[in-house]
């Protein structure tokens, strides 16, 4: 089709040009001027008489015959064929290492060169094809071809072509890889009549494994088997995969009495809290107990060392009754001794070792920590008693509470024990009489004190 078109330009152009040639030198056998032909409505067009035409350009060939020639050399074009069509050359490259990371950029271009003319380039349709380890099949990555136009070339002084280079916006890197090794890359053109396969490229992809660190237990020293113990660390992973973490608690003996898992991402403060899981029951008090992790992020799994703990302490259940608190006197005033006490024993077997904390609370001093001892407790009833003064006088007319607080859980299934007493505090303020021996005496003390002041200040500022 275009080489028809081309012909019939080219005759129409000629025909015009000799014309114009015969006018000017005066030819012997001048061409008549168009004639006008009418048409249906007002106003009419010109058509040009061809057989005078081509009578006038034969004449023109035998009268003028280098003039002819010039005209024929002015306006020849070079004849092209479609059977004349070069194939492109193509190839795929990478600017980085052909080892690389599957979170690592891969740089993946296409340059394609066109040894055809313009006149006759077509448009090219690009494809980029993967084959990942594992897979049998090349798959086509681009579901969208892309397009090199007639006119997206740019000329190379240098190898005398005119290339483009094209990336691939649909594979920047390799992170969506389960399985890592050798991945070959192809390119695929084509025009629509014909396909062209360039070499492959082997890319190797490799992964950065997970790792782990800050591995702590979060407890009381030591803790019993239902206190929260809290197991934590932190995950990583370079490639920002989802990392599965498992958490593996093994006995004394090294079986494993219990695991857990959790898929979380990485820089995350990762807890196994026991309790949650059930890692430990009453019959577990008084055992030693080690952990380790296995982590993986679907290519690699690894496991960390064999860490120790917890060390769970003995089980004790409380017998506790009978809270009391006895005044010194029973005016019942701020500034005296007051015995508080209660009975207590192990309903295990065995001794136990408690610790009971008493607290205090009144409206001018809320739930005050006065004292704390540490007991041993059998299965014998005992008294623990404490013989404190734990009032001011801020406190005085004032009623108040007390609790008893201890390390292991009651028969109640809990850790105090609390009591009021309904007889307010003294309302006396001043310990001492008005009419007494000590106030003599510190009024006494007082005068002396006065006494020898005012002599130094005399001595020193008076001689």
């Amino acid at each position: 089709m275009r080489g028809v078109q081309a012909a019939l330009l080219l005759l129409l152009a000629l025909m015009a040009v000799l014309a114009a040639v015969a006018w000017a030198e005066g030819p012997t056998q001048s061409i008549p001027p168009p004639t006008p032909v009418s048409s249906g409505g007002g106003g009419g067009h010109r058509t040009i008489d061809f057989d005078r035409i081509f009578k006038a350009l034969e004449d023109g060939k035998t009268q003028k015959p280098q003039k002819f020639e010039q005209l024929k050399k002015l306006l020849y074009i070079e004849p092209f064929t479609t059977e004349e069509y070069l194939s492109p050359r193509m190839a795929l490259y990478t600017t980085g290492n052909e080892t690389i990371s599957r979170s690592e950029k891969a740089n993946i271009y296409a340059r394609v060169e066109n040894p055809n003319p313009i006149q006759i380039r077509r448009a090219y349709y690009l494809y980029l094809d993967v084959l990942e380890p594992g897979a049998t099949d090349f798959r086509q990555v681009n579901s969208i071809p892309q397009i090199i136009q007639i006119n997206d070339y740019t000329y190379d002084k240098s190898t005398e072509q005119n290339f483009t280079v094209r990336t691939f916006p649909d594979l920047t890197d390799f992170k969506h890889l389960k399985e890592v090794g050798p991945v070959v890359l192809r390119m695929r053109l084509t025009d629509g009549l014909r396909p062209w396969t360039s070499k492959n490229l082997t890319l190797t992809v490799t992964n950065n494994p997970p790792n782990i660190s800050n591995l702590t237990i979060q407890a009381p020293t030591p803790p019993r088997y239902n206190d929260p113990i809290v197991y934590r660390s932190e995950p990583a992973d370079v490639d920002g995969d989802l990392i599965n973490l498992t958490i593996h608690v093994l006995s004394g003996e090294g079986g494993e009495v219990g695991n857990a898992s959790q898929d979380v991402r990485s820089g995350q403060v990762v807890d196994f809290r026991a309790n949650e899981y059930g890692f430990f029951s009453k019959a577990d008090a008084g055992k030693n107990f080690s952990y380790y992790y296995s982590f993986g992020d679907g290519i690699n799994v690894s496991e960390t060392e064999l860490q120790q703990g917890p060390n769970l302490r003995r089980s004790a259940l409380l017998y506790v009754d009978n809270p009391r608190v006895m005044p010194e006197d029973e005016n019942q005033y701020w500034w005296q001794n007051y015995n508080f006490s209660i009975d207590m024993k192990n309903q295990e077997s065995g001794e136990a070792k408690v610790a009971v904390t008493l607290l205090t609370n009144t409206p001018s001093h809320p739930w005050k920590r006065v004292a704390s001892k540490e007991v041993v407790l059998g299965q014998d009833r005992a008294v623990v008693s404490f013989n404190v003064r734990p009032f001011d006088v801020l406190d005085a007319n004032q009623t108040f509470s007390y609790r008893f607080m201890y390390t292991e859980p009651d028969q109640h299934q809990k850790d105090y024990t609390e009591a009021e007493r309904k007889q307010p505090i003294g309302a006396k303020l001043v310990k001492y009489h008005l009419v007494s021996l000590p106030m003599f005496l510190n009024l006494g003390l007082l005068l002396l004190l006065t006494l020898l002041a005012g002599m130094v200040v005399e001595r020193r500022f008076y001689r």
